[in-house]
């Protein structure tokens, strides 16, 4: 297991969630825990991030550094690695919002120190 795997671990087990991923621009996965269907998820990260960056920037809000989607079952949190990164969270309905996002940022900044 390499060091960005035992990050994603310890994010998962921090949160309870279901699973973790990164992936690139272009919707390929570079690393994920607990997740079934990799290159699916990847590519519907990618779509969010580049349609949530489309929709800010024509409202004139700036770039996203984050985002989530509250569903029935629990939440899908994105946040910006880096400019050719994002880090996906899927988390439990029973989850606290701001642990999430607590936890995601402290996840941020260790896995942009290794990209």
């Amino acid at each position: 297991m390499n060091n960005i795997e035992v990050i994603l671990n310890k994010l998962i087990e921090n949160t309870n969630s279901d699973s973790a991923i990164i992936v690139n621009s272009e919707g390929l996965a570079i690393a994920s825990v607990s997740t079934g269907s990799e290159d699916r998820i990847a590519v519907m990260i990618a779509s969010l991030h580049s349609m949530g960056e489309k929709f800010s920037l024509d409202l004139s809000k700036g770039n996203v550094e984050q985002f989530y989607i509250k569903t029935t079952d629990g939440y899908i949190l994105l946040k910006d690695i880096n400019e050719n990164a994002i880090i996906g969270l899927i988390a439990k309905d029973s989850s606290k919002l701001g642990l999430l996002m607590m936890y995601l940022d402290s996840a941020t900044k260790e896995i942009s120190a290794l990209l």
